[in-house]
């Protein structure tokens, strides 16, 4: 049993046990805390008014009380990005706003790959960016659009027709409205105006109704003359008519 301790360890007995309390703890008359404790608690002490019960009705009315408003912080970032966006719109002729549904990247990319394939852009900016960029503009409405993050393309009219068939693949892409030559336009007018023809055929096509009513114009104008030649040859036949039969007889 000796070997057996010397290889062992032996937990060393202590001679005094801490308590933090050697008695009972006297709840009815606690013993009062020292200074910087009883100081702590002083500071500490919540302050309640008086009951709403109690008060008259105009002291509920919050117009006079002084509302404060938060300082917004200059972030250079936020211009750089309005900047940004005032020249995306001054510079692209169709500009489209969508309602932007759940969607993950995996969908939005191609997307936005075929938009870019046929030099249409897919933009992202929040509210406040917007209304940096087009606060005393002419843009200046389509604030109201803007709740929150909103996603907007960029491009020409002629591609208004390939932007609708890229979109019919993501459906959680909605067009809310546009604005195109300077024209705002709803969701229906922007898919009307998708429905018209080039500008080579809409050419073609006056060219075909101009030159239609200039033929139907001289057909009438000649109208009276063939008629009037018509009926002289047709007298002319019945008068010569009676010197053959003389001349056969």
């Amino acid at each position: 049993m000796a070997s057996l301790n010397k290889v062992l360890l032996q937990t060393p007995a202590t001679f005094l046990i801490a308590r933090r309390f050697r008695g009972k703890i006297n709840i009815q008359k606690p013993k009062k805390p020292h200074f910087e404790k009883q100081l702590l608690i002083d500071i500490t002490q919540p302050t309640y008014g008086p009951p709403k019960s109690s008060l008259p009705q105009y002291a509920f009315c919050n117009k006079d009380k002084p509302t404060f408003t938060k300082k917004e912080i200059d972030n250079p970032f936020e211009r750089i990005l309005a900047r940004e966006c005032l020249e995306w719109f001054n510079t692209s002729k169709m500009v489209v706003f969508l309602h932007l549904n759940s969607i993950n990247m995996e969908d939005k990319t191609p997307i936005f790959a075929a938009l870019k394939k046929n030099d249409m852009h897919l933009r992202t900016y929040g509210k406040k960016i917007v209304s940096m960029a087009t606060t005393g503009t002419r843009y200046e409405v389509v604030n109201q659009l803007f709740t929150s993050h909103q996603n907007v393309i960029f491009g020409q009219p002629k591609n208004a027709q390939k932007m609708f068939k890229i979109l019919k693949k993501a459906p959680q892409l909605v067009v809310m409205a546009g604005i195109i030559e300077d024209r705002l336009m709803s969701k229906n007018e922007l898919v009307e105006y998708s429905n018209l023809p080039n500008l080579e055929m809409a050419r073609s096509q006056l060219c075909s109704v101009l030159q239609s009513a200039g033929s139907c114009l001289v057909s009438q104008l000649n109208q009276n003359q063939q008629t009037l030649v018509s009926h002289l040859e047709k007298h002319i036949e019945i008068q010569s008519a009676p010197e053959k039969n003389k001349e056969e007889s």
